[in-house]
């Protein structure tokens, strides 16, 4: 199929490691939905399970571009390939996923109809071998929802209160411009976290996630791209199948111990971010009204209390004049409307 005018070509970048019985499904939910002007690029991390002549064998067949390095984390191997990527727009795969039928050409057409939109992730429909994982993962996935189409930019709630305005890295695309912005990242991003084993046995944290526990490349792109101002857009529609597997290190994990990795990952997160980045450490209150007015909040009631409390208390703590604050005090209370 030739490229219409106006749709952007895709690149869509799989990471790989390890999961070699995942890779065909994953691979041809993208072949089968590509264009004319489309390219896939896979990236593997240095997998020792088959992977590599599999990838091979598509790369012949296909023309996919394989790009083999030694292993160093999901981020940077999701970094390599959007360095490689040539597209107007980057899509993101995780190996062990699939993308439902229609995602590709529901994304062409979303940007093409909305310019100002640099950022779109899409809702997902959850699959695989744990009954409780899938159960535990529908929760989580519901508490991320928000009405569909643009949600605005959220640069301070994530600042300030490490807001996830996004999905997993299988439901994440990324306009080129703000792609160079992600891997223009320092390479620390996603240094490994340590854990003390006794804390790993009293939370329920897996062993897999005790040993190489990083700030997650969903983590790292989700929150960058709202810190750097990206529009973004939610697909409520599932876009793709998100799988539950033994593997899965994050979704095994005990409620508690996920809460105790995010309490890590934002201290990190911010101390990354407050050394190589020159932003300013509190907002002044034109600023936050204005995100506040712009933005959408999410679908469930504890969410939108939640973050609307959180900024409350930014506002109270933001530079600006008396009636500045009390105009952002009334938008985080939900006292105005919100901008158009």
């Amino acid at each position: 199929m030739n490229m219409p005018a106006g749709w952007p070509r895709l690149s869509v970048v799989v990471n790989n490691y390890n999961y070699a019985q995942y890779l065909p499904e994953a691979l041809g939910s993208v072949i089968r939905q590509m264009i004319e002007g489309d390219e896939l690029i896979v990236v593997d991390d240095g997998s020792t399970d088959g992977s590599s002549a599999l990838l091979r064998q598509f790369a012949r067949d296909y023309g996919i571009r394989l790009i083999e390095q030694a292993n160093c984390g999901q981020m940077g191997t999701v970094r390599t390939g959007i360095d490689a990527a040539q597209g107007d727009v980057v899509v993101l795969l995780d190996s062990d996923d699939y993308f439902l039928d229609g995602y590709l050409q529901r994304l062409r057409d979303i940007y093409a109809a909305n310019p100002d939109v640099s950022f779109v992730f899409a809702n997902a429909q959850i699959g695989g071998e744990s009954l409780t994982g899938r159960n535990n993962m529908r929760g989580l996935f519901r508490r991320l929802e928000f009405p569909p189409g643009k949600i605005g930019t959220t640069k301070w709630a994530t600042l300030l209160f490490y807001e996830f305005v996004g999905l997993p890295t299988s439901g994440l695309s990324l306009h080129r411009s703000l792609a160079d912005n992600i891997i223009a990242l320092p390479t620390n991003v996603d240094e490994v976290i340590a854990i003390p084993p006794l804390h790993s046995r009293l939370l329920g944290i897996s062993k897999t996630e005790q040993a190489k526990s990083r700030i997650t490349a969903d983590g790292v792109i989700v929150r960058c791209a709202s810190i750097f101002g990206a529009q973004k857009y939610y697909d409520d529609r599932p876009g793709f199948l998100y799988r539950i597997h033994g593997d899965n290190k994050y979704a095994t994990t005990s409620r508690l111990g996920r809460w105790y990795l995010l309490r890590l990952r934002k201290k990190q997160f911010r101390r990354m971010f407050t050394e190589h980045s020159a932003t300013a450490e509190k907002p002044t209150a034109l600023e936050l009204r204005q995100e506040i007015q712009g933005r959408a909040f999410g679908k469930r009631l504890m969410r939108r209390i939640t973050v609307r409390g959180n900024y409350c208390r930014a506002v109270l703590a933001s530079r600006g004049s008396l009636g500045e604050k009390w105009a952002a005090l009334a938008a985080a209370l939900g006292l105005s409307r919100r901008e158009s």
